[in-house]
């Protein structure tokens, strides 16, 4: 597990790739700047409205998972990512993880001030594709 970890974000899984983005760790350091959130509890807030943001856009790729880590037999790549979604956040409550904001304890009337917060990040890592707009609406799916 250690070595796993040491992989995960040293650079080497992403080689040749060119700049990778890390939207839900962008979004996610904003919940554990405000609410001490912890990390990982973070993670699993912000991933399941993530891939519902990007599930049109990546259905193959959230199907994929769905049946490489779920053993979803769905065939329709749309359906899949669905049921991976539900599934995943299914996983994360089973685990004893928030899945979502409220779960955490965060108030949906702070997703404004959070998307905020956000940009701040957004702005360093130059992620033009996350707008306040886009950040805000990724937020409200975590609600």
């Amino acid at each position: 597990i250690m070595w796993s970890a040491s992989l995960a974000l040293n650079g080497l899984t992403r080689s040749g790739m060119g700049a990778t983005p890390f939207p839900v760790h962008m979004i996610e350091h904003s919940l554990s700047a405000l609410y001490d959130v912890p990390h990982a509890a973070g993670l699993s807030i912000v991933m399941p409205g993530w891939l519902k943001y990007k599930r049109v856009a990546l259905k193959g790729r959230i199907a994929q998972l769905g049946r490489n880590v779920f053993g979803i037999a769905e065939v329709d790549d749309a359906v899949c990512a669905a049921q991976t979604i539900e599934r995943l956040t299914a996983w994360y409550d089973h685990i004893g993880s928030p899945s979502n904001l409220t779960k955490a304890g965060i108030p949906g009337e702070d997703i404004p001030g959070i998307a905020e917060n956000v940009m701040k990040l957004a702005n360093v890592w130059n992620e033009e594709e996350y707008t306040l707009d886009v950040v805000t609406e990724i937020l409200e799916l975590c609600n």
